[in-house]
C-alpha cells in the first residue's frame, strides 16, 4: 500500500520540514495493524518525493477487530495492497503535525500553497474513475484516474474496481492530506473499524474549509459515516452551521441507497 507526495517548490527538500521526516533517513512507525515506512525516493533542490509505504500484517489486522470473524477473508483480502482507511489512519498517525498545518522550521511554507503531485497506485474505487474525478476535481486538482484491468493478459475480462489515481495542483500540504484522509475511505466505501459518534468530529475537523462547499458533500458524508443516518444528519448540520450553507441532510443520491 503506497502513497507518494511530490513537490517542485524550491528548495524541494523543504518537504521534509513540512512532513517532519528527514529526506536522508528511512523511518518506521508501528501501527496496530502493521508498520508504516516513510522514505524519499528522490530528494533534490528542484524535485522531492516522499513515500508512505504501509506494510499491513493480516494477522495483526484480524486481531484488532472488535468482533470475531471466523472466515478466511479476514486473512486473505486486498487490505495489504490497496489504499483504504488503513492508509488514512497511518497518515493521521505519521503525518499528524503536517495535517495540522504546523511547522516549527518553515511556518510560512506550511501556510502557503505549493505545487503537489500525489499518487496512489492501487485505490479501491466503488464508482470507478468518474467518482474519483468528481470528488477531487471540485477541490482544484487535475485528476488522472486510470482503471486497473482484472488481468492484462485477458482484456476481455474488463476492469477491476481499482484505479491508479494521480492528482496535481497547488495546495497547502495540510489541506491535501486532510482531503486524502476523508476521501480514501469514501472511495473505498468501507472502514476497517466501527464507525462511532466521534467520527463526526474527525470528519468536521478534517473537512474544515472545503467539505461544506463541496458539491458532493452529502455523498461524502454518508460514505464516510457508513450511511449511519443519525451521524450523517449531525455532520451535515454542523457543516451547514460552520459555513452558513443550506442543510441537505435529507437529500439522498440514488447510488447511496445501499444496505
Amino acid at each position: 500500500m503506497l502513497l507518494t507526495i511530490t513537490t517542485t517548490a524550491r528548495p524541494a527538500t523543504d518537504l521534509g520540514y513540512l512532513l517532519v521526516k528527514h529526506p536522508g533517513r528511512v523511518q518506521a512507525f508501528e501501527q496496530s495493524f502493521g508498520t508504516a515506512h516513510v522514505f524519499y525516493p528522490e530528494a533534490g533542490e528542484d524535485r522531492c518525493t516522499a513515500a508512505l509505504l504501509l506494510d499491513v500484517d493480516p494477522i495483526r489486522l484480524a486481531r484488532t477487530r472488535r468482533t470475531p470473524d471466523l472466515s478466511l477473508g479476514q486473512y486473505v483480502n486486498d487490505r495489504p495492497y490497496a489504499a483504504s482507511s488503513l492508509l488514512a489512519s497511518a497518515m493521521a498517525n505519521v503525518f499528524r503535525t503536517a495535517m495540522r498545518g504546523q511547522s516549527r522550521e518553515r511556518p510560512d511554507l506550511a501556510a502557503a500553497p505549493i505545487p503537489l503531485r500525489i499518487t496512489l497506485p492501487a485505490l479501491p474505487c466503488r464508482g470507478g474513475p468518474d467518482l474519483a474525478t468528481s470528488l477531487f476535481a471540485p477541490l482544484g486538482w487535475r485528476v488522472e484516474a486510470c482503471p486497473v484491468p482484472l488481468d492484462e493478459r485477458f482484456p476481455e475480462w474488463g476492469d477491476s474496481r481499482y484505479v491508479t489515481l494521480t492528482v496535481e495542483g497547488e495546495s497547502t500540504l495540510a489541506a491535501a492530506l486532510n482531503q486524502l484522509y476523508v476521501l480514501l475511505p469514501v472511495l473505498d466505501d468501507s472502514k476497517h473499524y466501527w464507525v462511532a459518534a466521534d467520527e463526526v468530529d474527525k470528519l468536521v475537523r478534517a473537512g474544515e474549509g472545503w467539505l461544506a462547499a463541496h458539491p458532493a458533500r452529502a455523498r461524502i458524508t454518508r460514505r464516510y459515516l457508513a450511511n449511519r443516518n443519525r451521524l450523517v444528519r449531525t455532520a451535515l448540520a454542523r457543516l451547514a452551521d460552520a459555513d452558513d450553507a443550506p442543510d441537505d441532510a435529507l437529500d439522498r443520491h440514488p447510488i447511496d441507497e445501499e444496505p
